[in-house]
């Protein structure tokens, strides 16, 4: 009988705790996101360098994704195996450092970048917020106090 009873608080313990868990889990996957889109933009600021060409960070239409491409002869050409989904429900914003609305962010030969902000947004969370603020800095995670992560 006790350990029934056991069983049961165990279950009743569980059952309690698993939209939590789920939410948690959830957080994780959103807070991951941003910071692989900040690697990303890290990354193609150095190849940009290192190739000497125009790399751009586009968005996909609805910002469910974003993928890497490089300019090739006047037109972008997509970075094999850069092309990255977010989470569901998650979805990207760009703007540029004027306001508008873009849907990508191109990164020069000379190390400098498209001054803007890349807002991942998911309901129920934090946005996680890069930004950019001038030609000269890379992106960075900034906090909901507007500082530098």
């Amino acid at each position: 009988m006790e350990l029934v009873l056991v069983l049961v608080i165990i279950t009743i313990a569980m059952a309690i705790a698993a939209p939590s868990l789920r939410n948690f889990w959830k957080g994780n996957r959103v807070k991951d996101a941003g910071e692989q889109l900040a690697y990303i933009t890290r990354l193609a600021r150095t190849q940009a360098i290192s190739d000497g060409a125009v790399y751009r960070l586009g968005i996909d239409q609805g910002g469910a994704g974003y993928a890497l491409y490089v300019q090739q002869a006047g037109e972008f050409v997509l970075v094999p195996s850069n092309n990255f989904a977010l989470p569901e429900e998650t979805r990207v914003e760009v703007s540029k450092a004027d306001g508008s609305a873009s849907d990508h962010i191109d990164f020069f030969p000379n190390g400098r970048t498209e001054p803007g902000t890349i807002r991942v947004l998911a309901a129920g969370y934090n946005d996680i917020v890069l930004m950019c603020p001038s030609p000269t800095e890379m992106f960075s995670l900034v906090g909901a106090d507007g500082g530098v992560q």
